[in-house]
């Protein structure tokens, strides 16, 4: 079994790779695109004769440029530091983009169509890049005159496909580690709830063997001493009578240390489910449970645990929600799990294998399975009887 530190460094790795990695995206991003920008103006100032556009080099015209620089710069901004897939963003990039390719229909303004198009991959299927990819370039042909312009069209085809290839394996990349994390948070808090479980079975387990057999033993010894003070002198008398109370002092705090060792055999539910759900990336999810909550039962303490993430893993993988609440607690008998999100929600909910074996688990502890929709988002709530 892994140790839990290091799950823990390998999660805080992964994120910390991740940060890194939109610091790199941005810093790229800006460098080209400020590339772009200065080389553009200046060659619009000059009035290079090899390079086209559509607007003469006025105050105004020079405004309208920057705002359709801005817009771009601004999308990718916002796109890349959305907790989300920020769809406004991508627009913002998106039309910046096409009007400088009208306004500029020169080869300068294509890199940042290359741009674009290796930053498309978490927003649209690999089919669509593809004709995105191939479209662009024809389009900048068809608005630029005939001399070198097949030759600069299949140039700008094949650096869209290699954008695209790259950005798709990076992405490609990220998804896994994005899993590795998702698995490592749910390995490390199963890890906490099988220690818990182990602790207090151990505990148990040495609570019987006192009772077993300190405790059978001494209760032997005693009966012994009470046959012996029987048939003994009166000078050894005393002394028997004296290893009786000792040893009924020691037989009454072997059962005080036995009703000790029992009595606090909770489970410690709370941890693992703090450890499923701390670092959520993109998901602000709060945690309240009763802090008079204790639960005994193992098999209730594994059903509340596993709906709890099947739940949270729903959440990431379809709702698209920014912020969850997880609250768990006793009320008239019954142990409630409640997880609400503000994601979307397809109505009507078809249960897949998770939410169908959630279920077979509930019901095995009589429980029920409440989903309401009715709200922004999705309350799933589970009822289960307290054990006894």
């Amino acid at each position: 079994m892994l140790a839990e530190p290091d799950l823990w460094n390998t999660d805080q790795m992964n994120r910390h790779q991740t940060a890194r990695y939109k610091i790199y995206d941005l810093s790229l991003s800006i460098i080209a695109w400020a590339f772009v920008f200065s080389l553009t103006i200046y060659l619009w100032e000059i009035d290079y004769p090899d390079v086209h556009n559509r607007l003469n080099f006025t105050l105004p015209n020079i405004a309208l440029t920057a705002t359709c620089f801005t817009l771009y710069i601004t999308g990718l901004v916002w796109r890349i530091f959305a907790d989300q897939n920020n769809y406004l963003g991508l627009i913002l990039q998106a039309a910046g983009l096409s009007i400088l390719l009208f306004l500029f229909p020169n080869g300068v303004i294509v890199i940042l169509g290359i741009m674009l198009v290796s930053q498309l991959g978490d927003y649209l299927s690999a089919p669509v890049i593809l004709v995105i990819a191939i479209a662009m370039p024809l389009i900048y042909f068809l608005q630029m005159p005939a001399e070198f312009a097949w030759f600069n069209t299949i140039l700008f085809i094949l650096l869209n496909l290699f954008s695209f290839y790259a950005s798709n394996r990076m992405l490609e990349e990220r998804k896994a580690k994005e899993i590795n994390s998702h698995l490592l948070r749910e390995l490390r808090a199963t890890q906490s709830l099988l220690h818990s479980t182990t602790r207090r079975d151990e505990r148990l387990r040495i609570a019987r063997d006192l009772h077993d057999a300190l405790g059978h033993h001494l209760t032997a010894l005693s009966i012994q001493l009470e046959v012996a003070s029987q048939i003994s002198t009166d000078n050894a008398k005393p002394y028997i009578i004296k290893a009786q109370s000792i040893t009924r002092l020691l037989l009454g705090d072997v059962r005080e240390a036995v009703s000790d060792i029992r009595s606090s055999n909770e489970l410690d539910l709370r941890s693992a489910l703090i450890a499923l759900t701390e670092d959520l990336d993109n998901l602000d999810l709060q945690v309240a449970i009763d802090p008079d909550l204790v639960i005994t039962d193992a098999r209730a303490a594994e059903i509340l645990f596993r709906s709890a993430q099947e739940a949270i893993t729903n959440v990431l993988k379809h709702s698209h929600a920014t912020h969850c609440q997880l609250s768990l607690i006793r009320d008239t008998g019954e142990l409630i799990l409640t997880i609400e999100d503000n994601g979307r929600v397809q109505s009507p909910i078809k249960p897949g294998n998770g939410l169908r074996g959630m279920m077979e688990r509930i019901r095995a502890l009589d429980g029920r399975l409440i989903l309401n929709t009715e709200k922004s988002g999705l309350n799933l709530q589970i009822r289960i009887p307290e054990p006894i």
